[in-house]
């Protein structure tokens, strides 16, 4: 199948899922719109939607879930992992042309018995936002969109995120602009 990558200044994907060592570029109000670029792959794996995005986890952010005792499993998602790495692939809904990007499934976050459920992400290209619904309810926004990255853009958690993880978890380790992960939203053509 024909695919286009929907490419460089401000798109993203995520899964709430962890922290990384180094903060985010900060993303500015106001920034450039998306551009959309063309590339001829051929990928096998779409059954239904209109393409997937790929959410690298920073290897930072995996090891530091690991050291809090979270555990991060996909939900209606897939997981692989390419040369070591961690890639969690969620199918895109919706009308990508209106200027966002939605999503099924996310991400349940477990650590002994306490659980925190981040599904159903949209990526608002207008806004630089992810957001997504936390335990099934609530929407909230996730996750700031930086800076491209030859693994996708990057996505970096926002304050209210942090919070969230932190109250949770019972820990102090999540702050607003960590970079967690970077993602590559891919549209079928």
């Amino acid at each position: 199948m024909r695919l286009r990558m929907l490419g460089v200044s401000v798109v993203a994907a995520a899964v709430m899922a962890g922290l990384a060592a180094a903060p985010a570029q900060a993303v500015q109000g106001g920034s450039a719109p998306a551009r959309i670029t063309t590339s001829h792959h051929h990928h096998h794996g779409y059954h239904f939607g209109k393409g997937r995005t790929d959410l690298t986890l920073d290897p930072a952010a995996a090891a530091a879930l690991t050291s809090l005792g979270v555990r991060v499993s996909p939900v209606l998602a897939r997981v692989s992992h390419p040369g070591g790495k961690t890639v969690f692939g969620f199918t895109i809904v919706g009308n990508p042309a209106d200027g966002t990007i939605e999503h099924v499934g996310g991400l349940l976050l477990r650590a002994g018995r306490t659980c925190l459920s981040l599904t159903s992400y949209t990526i608002d290209l207008n806004r630089g936002v992810l957001s997504g619904k936390v335990d099934f309810r609530t929407r909230a926004d996730l996750f700031t969109i930086g800076a491209a990255t030859p693994d996708g853009v990057t996505l970096a958690l926002t304050a209210p995120a942090a919070a969230l993880l932190n109250k949770t978890f019972g820990v102090t380790a999540f702050t607003a602009g960590l970079v967690i992960g970077y993602g590559n939203p891919m549209l079928r053509k």
